[in-house]
């Protein structure tokens, strides 16, 4: 993306979460994330006076909930890594011969130091301002995480991608089957898709369609008002819907050990595998 796009913007998403089979189950609900350029964490920093980085505010973001410096990944308690440069070098695996000119982060901010982030997606941009790689990165309510990485085809489009489970997610669901993954960002909106199958049938899909705004004070208040967004309100619903499946009797699975790798390729969706 060019350098003249916002440093940091907030998004207003519809999460719509919709189980298959039975029981079924249908989640809605409003969400508030910010799409930011990692680069330019400083500059993020200024952007309003109750948005912060690195420190307790209204809103905030905290590198160390994310990537290697996550409690599940980090090594010896170190969690000072740039996320920007983890994002490269995870990308340089793969695509060794691009160099990659910007990386930004859908996420949800900490609100009054307090967040949950089920899952958040790095996108990683060319210097043509292509679409090159992406990274979803998911987390559970048990403290784990576990990243899938896919690459963008060399057109520059995004493209829909596969994987295997391997993150225990939800009590109601063991960890086989696989994920369809989709993200799409333009100047004004985002989406991301994510498709979870069992024995070659849909068993869920989550969906997140949002508009993006540039950050200010004013839009900071107005969302937080009008969305009523609370600290800790995406994990407090999480454990609501469980509480609801649990009634309607899903089979309950262990958690099992989460993976020893911190992350998974993605390859380019098969669709005879739905057949």
């Amino acid at each position: 993306m060019p350098q003249t796009e916002p440093v940091i913007k907030l998004v207003h998403a519809d999460v719509v979460h919709a189980r298959h089979g039975q029981p079924k189950h249908r989640l809605a609900r409003k969400t508030l994330s910010i799409w930011i350029d990692l680069d330019r964490l400083q500059e993020a920093d200024k952007q309003s006076r109750l948005f912060s980085v690195g420190r307790l505010n209204l809103l905030s973001f905290h590198s160390a909930d994310f990537g290697p410096n996550h409690k599940s990944q980090a090594k010896s308690g170190r969690r000072d890594h740039d996320l920007a440069s983890y994002a490269r070098s995870v990308c340089a695996l793969y695509l060794p011969d691009i160099a990659i000119a910007s990386v930004r982060l859908l996420t949800m901010p900490r609100i009054l130091g307090m967040g949950f982030n089920p899952i958040s997606v790095y996108l990683c941009t060319d210097e043509k301002g292509a679409d090159r790689f992406v990274i979803y990165e998911v987390h559970n309510t048990f403290g784990d995480s576990h990243s899938y990485v896919g690459i963008v085809d060399d057109t520059g489009k995004t493209m829909l991608h596969e994987t295997e489970k391997k993150l225990h997610v939800s009590p109601f669901f063991p960890v086989d089957g696989y994920y369809n993954l989709r993200f799409r960002a333009d100047a004004q909106s985002l989406f991301l898709l994510v498709r979870y199958y069992r024995n070659n049938r849909p068993a869920l899909t989550a969906t997140q369609r949002g508009n993006s705004y540039v950050m200010t004070t004013g839009t900071i208040l107005k969302s937080l008002f009008s969305g009523i967004h609370l600290p800790m309100r995406p994990w407090l619903a999480i454990h609501v819907e469980a509480v609801k499946l649990f009634i309607k009797k899903c089979a309950v699975y262990d958690r099992p050990a989460p993976p020893a790798t911190s992350h998974s390729k993605a390859v380019p969706h098969h669709p005879r595998r739905d057949q």
